[in-house]
């Protein structure tokens, strides 16, 4: 029985053809294996056709390089060799390169010292023209059980970062694991757009920028790592691959932007940290204007790639400075806020920091496994979106404090208004500013468009400027108009007799034919 095993030595031969020896993979079951290790790397200062390159390796003329899974920021064109033997079952394999931003790859067989061309594919191509539609870049080898294949893969991405991890692996592990990684990365990304959505949605609803800032970082560092990982080109920009080549650097520009809007508002740094804050709001601009230059001149960017990747590292790192710093000088203000960011934010800065260390080729990625960054930021989003949940409970309870003393005082106010009509209703108030207590009025003579209040205690009246229509809307019920220009208080009236009203203190008052029903249904009530 064949046994399923990844990539051991079971033996090892020297594979002879001409004068260059070659270590054979020898492929046995059915999972997937790394190769690096069993590959030779060369590398040359243009891109040559597979023939002249195989011919200058088994010459010797061609140099041959210690790294052989990313040699870092270089302008060179990369040429694998890689002999594989099947012992599998079944006669197709798949070749995956592990990294989805390579501007150009050209796989050829060896035959008979001849380099036979099979695939030409890369970022420069539309993603319908790759061999295996899948988000890496991923060959399949025909190579009959018991027979041995040599190939010869050409990797060219300059001015750049370059990395090319590869893996073999049968027909149904390749699959198996693309059904995995489908699920896994579907969940994955599922996360980050429900965390930018409600993010989005509560900073609209509260009005809170905060909110606004850290969907839009989660949401751009997410297209981000949906690019990094192929997903973008194979998803988002498949036709367009010349819009590809910017589309994963402009959405990092973006993610930074968002991030250092985010800080700002989560530590408050305007009012804490001053100096910081006009320090991060210049990077803000440097990074709208480069963005701007970006997009009318993209050729000059990617020519001066190597030049801006290390400036823009340099930020990256000033902006892991403000971070930790806002974090450590907002702990004397709210400790768990800060505790929770910085233990958030330094998941990320660890994918960071081994993302810059594998890109400039001082570690190798195999140390490594899957991305680092999107590793990182993920953790980070679970974290910080925790703080969030956190922020947002305080702000509804604060609301609802705020709305339970809001409505205290509406009630309070509304007692005091009460009170106010009460008052109101309790005296005549004159627009003299004379303040009369309706009891002390017997009677009210309108003279021209003056008043004449007629007091108890009083020999002569209180005069005010007013109308006597507009007097009597403000007077309490017991005052009656007997006519058009007097009106009686009731509490004075002793009798009534003909045209006339006799007061409790002698004084006898006009009754006119026009407001005697009404004065006698009123005594009746």
């Amino acid at each position: 029985m064949i046994q399923r095993i990844y990539f051991q030595l079971a033996f090892t031969f020297l594979f002879v053809q001409n004068t260059t020896a070659q270590e054979v993979i020898p492929f046995y079951g059915s999972h997937e294996g790394r190769i690096n290790d069993f590959v030779e790397v060369y590398h040359t200062p243009d891109t040559l056709k597979g023939q002249e390159v195989w011919s200058g390796i088994q010459s010797g003329d061609i140099e041959k390089i210690k790294q052989k899974v990313n040699p870092g920021i270089t302008s060179s064109a990369f040429w694998v060799v890689a002999t594989v033997a099947n012992f599998n079952e079944k006669e197709e394999l798949y070749l995956e390169i592990d990294y989805a931003q390579l501007d150009y790859l050209h796989l050829y067989q060896i035959s008979n010292d001849s380099a036979f061309s099979l695939f030409e594919t890369g970022d420069k191509f539309p993603f319908e023209d790759r061999p295996v539609q899948y988000r890496n870049f991923t060959f399949p080898l025909k190579i009959q059980t018991g027979d041995t294949a040599t190939y010869l893969l050409n990797i060219d991405k300059r001015l750049s970062a370059a990395r090319f991890p590869m893996y073999l692996y049968s027909d149904a592990s390749f699959w198996n694991m693309y059904n995995r990684e489908t699920i896994f990365y579907g969940f994955c990304f599922g996360f980050l757009a429900l965390v930018t959505l409600i993010s989005l949605l509560v900073g609209i609803k509260l009005k809170m920028h905060i909110f606004l800032w850290y969907a839009g970082y989660v949401f751009t560092f997410g297209l981000r790592c949906f690019a990094k990982l192929g997903y973008g080109f194979q998803h988002i920009t498949s036709n367009y691959p010349e819009f590809n080549t910017h589309f994963f650097p402009l959405t990092t520009q973006l993610a930074m932007v968002f991030l250092i809007m985010y800080i700002q508002r989560y530590f408050d740094t305007k009012m804490t940290m001053s100096r910081f804050h006009k320090l991060m709001d210049f990077w803000l601009w440097l990074f709208v204007i480069s963005t701007v230059i970006w997009a009318l001149f993209p050729g000059a960017i990617v020519a001066a790639g190597p030049i801006l990747i290390s400036m823009r590292y340099l930020i990256i790192i000033s902006i892991i400075i403000f971070a930790y710093s806002s974090g450590i000088n907002y702990l004397k203000i709210d400790a768990f806020r800060s505790r929770i960011f910085l233990v958030g934010y330094s998941l990320f800065f660890l994918g960071v920091l081994s993302q810059i260390l594998i890109e400039y080729g001082a570690i190798n990625s195999s140390l490594v496994p899957g991305d680092p960054l999107f590793a990182g930021f993920f953790f980070e989003v679970g974290v910080l979106s925790y703080a969030m949940v956190i922020l947002l409970l305080d702000v509804v309870k604060e609301k609802n404090t705020l709305f339970i003393s809001n409505q205290r005082l509406q009630g309070l106010v509304m007692e005091l208004q009460e009170k106010d009509n009460e008052v109101e209703k309790a005296y005549v108030i004159l627009k003299s500013k004379a303040v009369v207590d309706p009891h002390r009025i017997r009677y009210i003579q309108s003279d021209d468009h003056y008043l004449e209040f007629h007091l108890n205690d009083k020999k002569h009246p209180e005069v005010d400027r007013n109308k006597l229509s507009a007097i009597l809307e403000v007077l309490p019920p017991q005052f009656v108009q007997i006519h058009r220009s007097t009106i009686v208080n009731l509490e004075y009236v002793k009798t009534i007799y003909g045209s006339y009203l006799l007061l409790n203190n002698g004084e006898e008052l006009k009754l006119s034919r026009t407001y005697k029903p009404q004065l006698e249904e009123r005594l009746v009530k």
